[in-house]
């Protein structure tokens, strides 16, 4: 290991253990009731739940894949947080204002009050087997991206240290704190991440001359709308199942809106999702200029994906390498951190009351605890056994995260504005759509 690895290695340890710390000492009082666990006892002001949702939707892929598609498809990369941060506005507006008034502590339970339990559990259901079943992955893929931030070899003994690195950490303050330990320390990893991305991408800019000459060098890279046989983003595409995997990412995800429903109250809430709906235009700072500038000072490699990692090392001195490096691992963190607080909120509060009607709001957060540090551990143990087949299975998890937005988000839309809409066309529907 070079002494420059030693030093980048040092300051993104040094930062791991900073979060970890943070986040267990803020959360050490936030793990009695089901509100102060799993909602923060709906204290959350607007700047915590936007810099919150912000980081919950940026993760170590933005900057590693998305920097590589900004390379090929230029500003067409941008169209999902553009659209993104619209149907956010729109959801702020239309849905957040009713599910407060439910008083709801998960998603799903606002299925249970507008439709019937089966409908909750069907879609509550979903979500947890999704989870359990993407576990593995996503360990794997954040210990992919850390291997590859060092160089370091991927085999099956460094996939699963990394996966206890982060179980040590993220799981650490996630499971031990609840959603107050997760939404503090995102709002330290926004800021990190976008110190990061600003370096890179005005260094960058500057290296290659300004963003005239790179008009110049890729004058078809600045069209937001591509032609309908573009393979990264035809304008097809764009304005139909890009726009409706939005609208009802931001209508109906668990891991998203668990911190709008902890807001203080509707203003907190609403301003919450309407700041984390304009932070998303920083993707021009994280991944979009950084891919057009590769595209230019990196014309012909063939693996775009290792753009980024590229440049943090050939802009920046040692230290501040390890500062943007440290970004990368704080989205990886916050992206996972969410995952683990919502699939342990639904868990304890829509599936065990099914098993155990008369359990005690202590038992529910311990049995939330429990499934999450064991979904955890069955994530590091089974994660190198998708090493030969990541590209596969992680397309094939997008592909079913894609097809189940479909009958989930038709049961909230139309359950929130027709009111005709019974208990049995929202359970054939979510049934049928998932299977």
């Amino acid at each position: 290991m070079t002494t420059e690895q030693i030093i980048d290695l040092t300051v993104v340890g040094a930062y791991l253990i900073a979060v970890t710390i943070l986040g267990v000492w803020v959360g050490r009082k936030k793990s009695g009731s089901a509100e102060d666990y799993f909602l923060g006892g709906r204290q959350f002001t607007w700047v915590m739940i936007g810099f919150s949702l912000f980081a919950t939707n940026i993760n170590m892929t933005f900057f590693v894949a998305w920097t590589g598609k900004a390379a090929r498809a230029g500003f067409a990369a941008f169209n999902p947080e553009l659209l993104g941060g619209i149907m956010l506005t729109i959801s702020a507006m239309v849905f957040i204002p009713l599910y407060l008034r439910s008083k709801i502590y998960t998603i799903p339970q606002f299925l249970e009050l507008r439709f019937n339990t089966s409908s909750k559990v069907i879609f509550g259901g979903t979500f947890v087997l999704q989870n359990v079943l993407a576990s593995p992955i996503a360990i794997y893929t954040a210990s992919l991206g850390i291997l590859s931030l060092f160089g370091w070899e991927v085999n099956q003994t460094t996939v699963v240290m990394c996966g206890i690195c982060i179980a040590c950490t993220v799981g650490l303050y996630a499971i031990f704190g609840g959603l107050t330990s997760v939404v503090i320390t995102d709002m330290v990893q926004v800021v990190i991440m976008i110190v990061g991305g600003l370096l890179v991408a005005v260094i960058g800019l500057w290296k290659v001359g300004g963003i005239g000459v790179i008009h110049d060098a890729l004058p078809n890279n600045f069209e937001l709308l591509r032609p309908a046989n573009d393979k990264e983003f035809p304008w097809t595409a764009v304005l139909s199942g890009q726009l409706l995997h939005s609208a009802f990412y931001a209508f109906t995800s668990i891991q998203i809106l668990q911190r709008v429903l902890a807001g203080k109250n509707k203003h907190h809430a609403q301003c919450g999702m309407l700041l984390g709906a304009y932070l998303k235009l920083f993707g021009v700072v994280l991944f979009l200029i950084p891919g057009l500038v590769a595209a230019v000072l990196y014309a012909g490699v063939e693996n775009t994906d290792t753009l980024y990692t590229t440049m943090v090392r050939d802009f920046l001195p040692v230290g501040l390498s390890g500062l943007v490096l440290a970004g990368m691992v704080a989205a990886m963190m916050s992206s996972q951190d969410s995952g683990i607080n919502a699939v342990s909120s639904v868990v304890a509060l829509d599936i065990y009351p099914l098993v155990r009607k008369k359990a005690s709001q202590g038992e529910a957060v311990a049995v939330g605890k429990v499934f999450a540090a064991g979904n955890l551990i069955w994530g590091i143990l089974a994660a190198p056994i998708f090493m030969n087949m990541n590209s596969a299975l992680f397309d094939l998890a997008m592909t079913v995260a894609g097809f189940m937005v479909i009958p989930s988000g038709t049961v909230f839309l139309f359950g929130r504005f027709n009111k005709r809409l019974n208990g049995k066309g929202a359970t054939t529907t979510l049934f049928l759509g998932m299977l």
